[in-house]
Formats: C-alpha cells, structure tokens, sequence
C-alpha cells in the first residue's frame, strides 16, 4: 500500500527567481495537502468491508466498485395451504383440494451482517481453489458463523453435515435458524459462488 506521496517540486530554472518564496510555498502546500488525502483513504480501509464503519450505501458502493457485487435480494419460502381455501381460488383455476399459495412471494431483507457474509463467500481465498467436502463444509460454517462476514477461527466443522445422496446431487443440513434460512435462500437463488455441476439441497433441523 502506498503511504508516501511523490512531492511535487519547481524547476530548478525558477530558484533564483524573486517569485521562488512564494511558488515554493505553493507546492509545500499542494505536497502537504496531497499527503493528507492519501492517509485519509489509507485510514478509511475501504477494501476491508468488515469493517463496521463501512455499512449502509457506503458498503454497497465498496462492494461493487471494488469487488463488483451488488447487494442481492433473496426469495423468501411462499406460504402453502394443503387444501384449496373455499372461495379464495376461481373456479376451474386450481385442481380441487391442491395446494394453493396462501401468502404472497416475499423476501428476505439482505442485511449489511448477510451481505457481508456473501462477500466473504465469494472472495475468501483461505480455503484454496480445490473443491472438496471440507471445502465445502469450511464455507457453510464461516457463512453461518462469521458475523459481518468475518472469519471466525473454524476447529472443527461437526455442526455442518454434507452428504451425497447420488452422484451430482449435495444434501446440507443445518440448524433451523435465522441465519440457517438466510444461507437456504442465498443459496437457492445462486447467490453463493459454488460449483455448478452439483444439485444443492438445504434440509433445516
């Protein structure tokens, strides 16, 4: 990171000039002036999104300008009747005594902590290139319990199951949480950086 400003300076035709006290003042000033802009942006860290002065609009702009991700939105789960509500569907609309939606399509409010955490998803570079079911398991369990995307110290991943119930397919099972909803909808909607060739499945317990 640069720290030091390359000074501007007068011409060396201008030293003995009546005018050099003046002119040398001015570039003292622009130095000075430049230099402080410098460690302004240096003590913003605007690359570290973690950080909790960088949320709101300022975290957004960090976050597409810098690492060209928009704040998401997630589909929340559309709430379902077993049976047709009498008088709630058309006639001649919805099979009689099928499934109907009760409530209507929401989503989830992508908070700075959620977002940060998507980010850390998809630019953390501690976990390697190589996937593999720890790589996989690491993710879900920093994603889960990395507040504001930060990266918690992971020693075990024990609360994190994966299983592969046939070849392309990855079964997840979590705990039934906020956050555990959060990462079920992120995921569904292709928000989360996994490879593409599996079929994810979130279970929530």
């Amino acid at each position: 990171m640069l720290t030091q400003i390359l000074p501007s300076y007068l011409y060396q035709q201008y030293s003995n000039d009546n005018t050099t006290p003046y002119l040398q003042a001015f570039f003292t000033a622009y130095n000075n002036t430049a230099q402080n802009y410098l460690n302004t942006f240096n003590n913003l860290e605007l690359p570290v999104y973690t950080n909790a002065n960088i949320s709101g609009v300022l975290l957004d702009w960090v976050a597409y300008g810098i690492y060209g991700i928009q704040r998401p939105s997630l589909s929340a789960p559309t709430g379902l009747s077993p049976l047709g509500v009498y008088n709630t569907e058309p006639y001649n609309v919805t099979a009689y005594s099928q499934n109907v939606t009760s409530s209507p399509a929401n989503t989830y409010t992508v908070t700075d902590d959620y977002f940060k955490r998507i980010i850390t998803w998809n630019f953390y570079k501690g976990d390697g290139f190589q996937y593999n079911t720890q790589w996989l398991k690491r993710r879900i369990y920093r994603f889960l319990n990395g507040t504001n995307g930060v990266d918690p110290v992971i020693q075990q991943t024990y609360s994190v199951s994966v299983a592969y119930p046939s070849t392309n397919n990855v079964t997840i099972t979590i705990t039934n949480n906020t956050i555990g909803q959060i990462f079920k909808a992120a995921l569904a909607d292709g928000v989360l950086n996994v490879p593409f060739q599996y079929i994810y499945t979130v279970v929530l317990v």
